[in-house]
């Protein structure tokens, strides 16, 4: 088949008209988690850290905070051992989050800190899947609860893949009741849009695979501009020399590859 200029023009548009190009936003801002895992006692068993070659459920993470500019990268600091706090319970004294958090930064300490966020890995965490403290870098995985999360039988399950990035939201100041999508009736502290990130857990439209994640797919855990605005201004988050949204960047190359192809095809087609 011969490819005319006016055929060639009109599949370059559609590459960079995509949805992925579209939404590209340049990633100007850049947080780093502190990863602890915590084992029992005996070191015979430790939380998960995520699906295998995707841990801490890192790439959906990403995908989603790139919406608003913000890589998210990890460090992992140790290993804590302890029987009390590898099944943490909120409704027992000594084995609460906040006993967990305090045990590694000091008496008090939990729920202060605005310059850096450590991120707990625990086995069962009574059930839920995680949480956040308000504005401050701490938050807790429910490791057992989120991997055995099967999303309704559905294709592709690794999980509760945004439970991460939810907390994080959390950390970064997304509870204000302020916002006009906020207050659903008994939790004021959430989205009243299924489809947004902050979402209540319990509510939430949950992805199952990262293409289901806003932009594409079915645009889950969506983050509007209003949230944009607040989080970037999180004194947890570093600014770093502007780069592009990976997804751009690779649509931008894939579109370059794909006109060279195309041209050389019909320069091809024409000599023959």
């Amino acid at each position: 088949m011969v490819l005319n200029k006016f055929m060639l023009s009109g599949m370059t548009a559609a590459l960079l008209l995509s949805p992925a190009w579209a939404e590209a936003m340049t990633i100007d801002k850049t947080v780093d988690i502190a990863v602890y895992q915590v084992c029992d006692s005996a070191g015979v068993n430790c939380a998960s850290t995520g699906p295998a070659g995707n841990s801490y459920y890192a790439a959906e993470t990403n995908k989603i905070w790139m919406q608003a500019g913000i890589s998210v990268t990890f460090s992992f600091a140790q290993q804590i051992f302890s029987d009390n706090f590898y099944n943490p319970n909120d409704n027992i004294p000594g084995r609460t989050f906040e006993n967990l958090y305090d045990s590694v930064f000091g008496a008090g300490t939990a729920g202060t800190n605005t310059t850096s966020v450590a991120m707990f890995l625990v086995n069962d965490y009574d059930g839920a899947f995680g949480v956040g403290y308000s504005g401050a870098g701490g938050l807790i995985m429910s490791m057992s609860t989120i991997s055995n999360y099967d999303c309704g039988g559905a294709i592709g399950c690794t999980g509760r893949i945004d439970t991460l990035a939810h907390e994080l939201g959390h950390n970064l100041g997304l509870v204000p009741e302020t916002f006009s999508d906020y207050g659903i009736p008994g939790d004021d502290g959430h989205s009243t849009n299924i489809n947004s990130l902050m979402a209540s857990g319990t509510e939430r439209n949950v992805p199952v695979t990262l293409s289901d994640i806003a932009p594409s797919g079915l645009g889950y855990d969506y983050l509007p501009q209003t949230h944009i605005d607040f989080a970037r201004n999180s004194t947890l988050l570093t600014s770093i020399s502007p780069v592009p949204e990976p997804t751009s960047a690779l649509m931008f190359s894939v579109g370059l590859v794909a006109v060279g192809a195309m041209r050389r095809r019909r320069q091809a087609a024409l000599q023959a």
